[in-house]
């Protein structure tokens, strides 16, 4: 009896799917990182094919209402916030005017009008910035390298 009970503690203290579970389980978490590390670089491969562009007024008190055109970079669409269905734009402003993308005249396709009112104190400011998204203008991350003669 007494061997018995030593086999039966030499059973229990070694269980084989025990080490099979354990590399199991490290490989998935292995391969988690991995698929995370790949989601990252995918997103700052996004983040690097985005550009903003911005045009800005300057006011002197008494001058009247004043506009400026935000400049669209060839091959760039208007990005979205994300999350957001609105396009990425943001109007800082200075003094005592106010300013807004003007509506009539803006598609955010192929027009992007911004406007300030009048300047009621000594100076005024307004800026218009806008991100775009520029996806085919990124260049290649291994770029050909020059033929040699």
């Amino acid at each position: 009896m007494t061997s018995h009970s030593v086999n039966k503690r030499t059973r229990s203290s070694h269980q084989p799917g025990l080490c099979a579970s354990a590399w199991t389980v490290i490989a998935l978490l292995f391969s988690v990182n991995c698929l995370i590390g790949v989601s990252s670089k995918v997103q700052a491969a996004d983040s690097l094919s985005r550009t903003e562009s911005n045009c800005t007024i300057g006011m002197a008190k008494g001058d009247a209402k004043a506009e400026c055109r935000v400049p669209i970079p060839n091959g760039c669409t208007v990005a979205q916030f994300p999350g957001y269905p609105e396009p990425w734009a943001d109007i800082s402003k200075g003094g005592g005017t106010s300013c807004e993308f003007d509506q009539k005249h803006t598609d955010w396709k192929t027009s992007i009008v911004g406007t300030c009112q009048a300047c009621k104190t000594e100076q005024c400011t307004g800026r218009f910035i806008v991100m775009f998204n520029c996806a085919d203008n990124v260049p290649s991350a291994n770029p050909a390298s020059p033929q040699r003669k």
